[in-house]
């Protein structure tokens, strides 16, 4: 390919992903105005106003968030906003993380493919009915740890030691379940040191996080055990089999049931799961084997365990978008993926906020064969995509 021919690509490229970048603009300013789960944003919008009145040194005494970095975020909101302002600034919160990972994605494409795979990544992310409804319609911010989760895993294969440990913890103190990373981080540091390279990799990683989290827990008087006891006293709020995910453990025995017995069950297989997620870093720890890596230990988390929210799949989202991009088999797995996803969101919506959707879809997505189908269209899509990642991962050179 000749310098013109390639220097055109790329314009073409740009203006494909700037029209992308406006549509996903303009269908999350679309999705605002929807409702969404009013609970969670009357959840969000009480830490707001507690930041803002007591600042973050009195915000724990009494209350309970396991999102301390995203509590920094919530404040200057409820300093400057209040009533239906403040709740709308919560619900668009996600929208500026998820611009940011449709560039991070377009990045990432364009080094693994070229411009047209660069937009395709982007868009499948950005344009994915189901990150609209769990951001700005939801008024959730998973994009965020998401963000986070992506980085950390971009800093990793770099060789970015410090910088994969400090964006790890960040991610952990966004949302608890994005503190995953921190596991493949372990484990390639880990690798390095017993393989000869020394403890440095995993010495600057260790020393940033713990950098990290003092930065960030300092001014909220929140030291490791107080949020220990966040953390803990949040996973037993609603001890359920299944929190409206759509995983085995939802289909077969059902949604918000007392675990039970069921809990040890579910936490020996998320252990087993990801630890068997992090085998293919034995093999190799480039980019595109992290990126797997991290898509297996979602998958592990959301469908193996009890107490498994809706959104926890969230971010394989953005974790298999680049591999959608590159290859048909990957992209109809993801579309298939995405969409289940998008319907078990609007199936837990209409549960927990049942005003939100019209009478007719909300009993369509309640039926009992609408909920199987959903939940066998995830597991199915989830199911290839191992498949696909693994096969990838082996039989790359």
């Amino acid at each position: 390919m000749d310098r013109a021919t390639a220097e055109r690509r790329e314009l073409i490229g740009l203006a494909a992903l700037a029209v992308v970048l406006v549509v996903a603009i303009a269908g999350r300013l679309v999705a605002l105005g929807m409702t969404g789960h009013s609970g969670d944003v009357l959840v969000i919008h009480g830490w707001a106003e507690r930041m803002a009145e007591v600042g973050p040194w009195g915000f724990y005494e009494g209350w309970i968030s396991v999102y301390p970095a995203l509590l920094y975020a919530y404040w200057p909101m409820g300093l400057l906003l209040d009533g239906e302002g403040l709740d709308l600034a919560i619900k668009g919160s996600s929208i500026p993380f998820d611009l940011a990972i449709g560039l991070v994605l377009w990045l990432v494409g364009r080094r693994w493919a070229g411009p047209g795979p660069a937009v395709a990544a982007a868009a499948l992310y950005l344009l994915n009915p189901a990150v609209v409804i769990a951001g700005p319609m939801w008024g959730q911010i998973d994009a965020a740890g998401t963000l986070l989760f992506l980085l950390t895993l971009l800093a990793l294969a770099a060789g970015r030691w410090a910088g994969s440990g400090a964006l790890a913890v960040l991610a952990g103190m966004a949302k608890p379940q994005f503190g995953l990373v921190a596991l493949p981080v372990a484990v390639v540091t880990f690798r390095r040191w017993i393989s000869g390279a020394g403890r440095r990799p995993l010495l600057m990683a260790a020393v940033s996080g713990l950098v990290t989290y003092g930065l960030l827990a300092a001014p909220l008087l929140l030291d490791p055990l107080r949020y220990a006891d966040q953390v803990w006293q949040n996973a037993n709020n609603r001890p359920f089999v299944s929190l409206f995910a759509l995983n085995p453990w939802g289909l077969l025995v059902g949604f918000e049931i007392p675990d039970g017995g069921f809990a040890v069950v579910g936490l020996v297989l998320l252990v087993i799961g990801l630890l068997a997620s992090t085998i293919p870093l034995l093999r190799r720890q480039d980019l595109p084997t992290l990126l797997a890596v991290g898509a297996l230990v979602v998958f592990a988390f959301y469908f193996l365990p009890t107490r498994s929210h809706e959104r926890y799949l969230f971010p394989a989202m953005a974790l298999l978008a680049p591999f959608a991009a590159v290859s048909l088999r990957s992209l109809l797995a993801y579309l298939v993926l995405s969409a289940a996803f998008a319907l078990s969101l609007l199936h837990a919506l209409s549960y927990a906020a049942p005003h939100a959707l019209p009478d007719q879809l909300r009993d369509a997505l309640q039926a009992t064969p609408s909920v199987w189908a959903m939940g066998l269209s995830l597991i199915g899509a989830a199911c290839v995509h191992v498949w696909l990642l693994l096969r990838t991962i082996w039989t790359r050179r």
